[in-house]
């Protein structure tokens, strides 16, 4: 394997078969190919500190926060998260800072060989090059999201100093099961001897089964959401081990999700955890929770796509996470009329999302060019009133938004957050970007 140009890389890259577009048929369920890839490129991932991320919702978040509140304390902070939403290198990041095309054709120029004779998949392969450009990077410590479940996730080859499961809902049951029991016990597989554990606002049912696993591994489970998390108009008052008054602390941050408290309450007690190792002082929490929150580290999370109109982008894709979309659109939306843009995954099309989505006002569908992308016909069987969004013009939208006449949403994936940019950016179509 011999390229010559960083261009080749991401053409090699983008031809390797990805679970957004074939499924289970991308994925490979087990430890061996990555055990196998990082043998291969030295092990990378001994050389790292870091704190292991999984759960149905809010994962990407708390890393965020972890990441972003580690790199203000001073901290040379890696942070790996999938899905990425316009180009692969930005999965790898350190102190806010995307991996280089020039550092992604290094890895390749040394490791060339090793991925040709391992053929990993995709995940196993962004896995193995995020180990390696942290250890070169010499980064003080990393922020590692799992990509699905956890005990058979790729990134499971590591031993963190915290293990975190921010909820579980019911997502990908096909493959991780049809209950929040069993769910759970897939995300509880990264919980290993001799690391404590965070969880955050967890169903009880999930919860016995993480506590059950962290009691069998001899380890502390600490619950971020007992006792619950206060929110007043963004700001949340929390239990925490950094600032010892009456045990609470009060962070002023700019987040429109009430949800996000949960969030934030679970990276607190990460860091309560870690304070002796890696100290933040309370001064410096509160400044970067609300730095965190005004920067663009929360893209696809409720982000406002365009200034001075109510449209917004919500990588939403399941029912929990949607029913919180929602929520907030209502509020934003007032006496307006909400209108969503979606795009979802085929697995993803259950009567009760459906449900969920049928409380706007008027519905667009993009048909995305994924292989698990739901049609529109099949969206139809479902919402018979929603429209096609490939022939709508951007600009009618656009006015009447700036107008202040409508709020609307870009929800349903992640995967749709680049083309969607793309076009409130560049004021063409759908179907012309």
């Amino acid at each position: 394997m011999n390229f010559s140009t960083a261009a080749q890389v991401h053409a090699y890259i983008n031809t390797m078969p990805m679970f957004a577009s074939s499924g289970r048929q991308a994925a490979r369920f087990g430890l061996e190919g990555i055990t196998a890839l990082c043998e291969a490129i030295g092990n990378p991932q001994r050389d790292l500190r870091c704190i292991h991320v999984a759960g149905t919702n809010g994962k990407g978040s708390v890393c965020q926060l972890l990441h972003g509140v580690l790199s203000h304390a001073g901290y040379r902070t890696g942070l790996y998260t999938s899905p990425h939403l316009e180009r692969v290198t930005q999965r790898f990041v350190v102190n806010g800072t995307e991996m280089s095309d020039t550092e992604l054709l290094e890895f390749f120029r040394e490791h060339g060989q090793a991925v040709l004779e391992c053929a990993p998949t995709f995940f196993e392969l962004t896995t193995a090059i995020a180990f390696w450009h942290f250890s070169r990077q010499r980064t003080d410590i990393c922020v590692i999201e799992t990509g699905l479940g956890g005990r058979l996730d790729a990134t499971n080859v590591i031993t963190p100093l915290v293990s975190v499961i921010t909820s579980i809902g019911l997502d990908h049951t096909e493959i991780l099961g049809e209950t929040l029991a069993k769910i759970a016990a897939e995300k509880a597989g990264i919980i290993k001897e001799g690391v404590p554990v965070v969880t955050g606002k967890l169903p009880p049912e999930a919860f016995g089964v993480i506590r059950a696993t962290a009691r069998s591994k001899g380890v502390a489970l600490h619950n971020a959401a007992d006792p619950e998390p206060e929110w007043e108009n963004g700001n949340v008052t929390l239990r925490s081990g950094i600032e010892n008054h009456n045990g609470m602390l009060t962070l002023y941050t700019g987040f429109r999700q009430p949800v996000q408290r949960y969030n934030i309450a679970t990276a607190v007690q990460v860091l309560s955890l870690l304070h002796a190792a890696y100290p933040v002082r309370p001064e410096l929490l509160t400044k970067a929770m609300a730095q965190i929150s005004a920067s663009g580290a929360f893209a696809g999370r409720f982000e406002q796509m365009l200034p001075g109109a109510d449209v917004y982008y919500d990588g939403a894709h399941n029912t929990e996470a949607f029913s919180q979309a929602l929520q907030l659109s209502r509020k934003i939306a007032g006496e307006r009329k909400m209108v969503l843009v979606f795009s979802l995954m085929r697995d993803k099309l259950t009567p009760e999302l459906c449900r969920l989505i049928s409380e706007f006002d008027e519905l667009f569908y993009f048909e995305g060019n994924y292989g698990r992308t739901a049609s529109l016909s099949e969206i139809q069987q479902y919402l018979p009133d929603t429209k096609s969004f490939q022939s709508v013009v951007w600009s009618d939208l656009k006015d009447e938004a700036l107008a202040g006449n409508i709020m609307l949403l870009f929800s349903g994936s992640l995967y749709f957050y680049g083309l969607a940019k793309k076009m409130v950016d560049s004021g063409e179509r759908a179907q012309d970007v």
